[in-house]
């Protein structure tokens, strides 16, 4: 029996994480000591398979809105690749915003992005190197969620 509570509807989007939709999210949100409340992980097989999915829910202060804390969700189909490593006592604290980049034609999405300072990863290897919370996926969104417990 999972007594956990359910991850909160949408309350706005879902928008894709397109250039814009990726502005639009780093707009709203600040992510300095935002985070990481739920990753859920999924795969599906057979015929109609659309493959291994992943659904990130983070807890992030809304700018213009007093910064009050809100749910946002990314959802990235296509997951190729991923990476969540808490043996060196990852927190799920977030000090920096997501990093996005592009490699391979897949997004690269890395939550642990501060190790990099303003810089950007070269390549997918550099990316998923010392990064405890990252993923390449085909493509993706992001939704404001509903408050926890509503």
């Amino acid at each position: 029996m999972d007594l956990r509570p359910p991850v909160p509807a949408r309350r706005l989007g879902p928008y894709a994480l397109t250039e814009d939709g990726i502005a639009a999210l780093l707009a709203r949100y600040a992510f300095g000591d935002s985070c990481v409340r739920r990753v859920v992980l999924d795969q599906e097989f057979g015929p109609q398979a659309r493959g291994r999915v992943a659904r990130l829910v983070i807890d992030a202060r809304v700018r213009g809105e007093g910064l009050r804390w809100e749910p946002v969700c990314l959802d990235l189909f296509g997951v190729e690749r991923f990476r969540i490593d808490e043996s060196r006592g990852f927190a799920w604290v977030l000090y920096d915003p997501p990093q996005f980049t592009r490699f391979d034609g897949l997004l690269q999405v890395d939550l642990c992005a501060e190790r990099f300072g303003n810089l950007r990863p070269r390549n997918a290897r550099e990316a998923f190197e010392g990064s405890e919370l990252v993923f390449a996926a085909a493509g993706g969104s992001w939704s404001a969620l509903q408050p926890w417990g509503s």
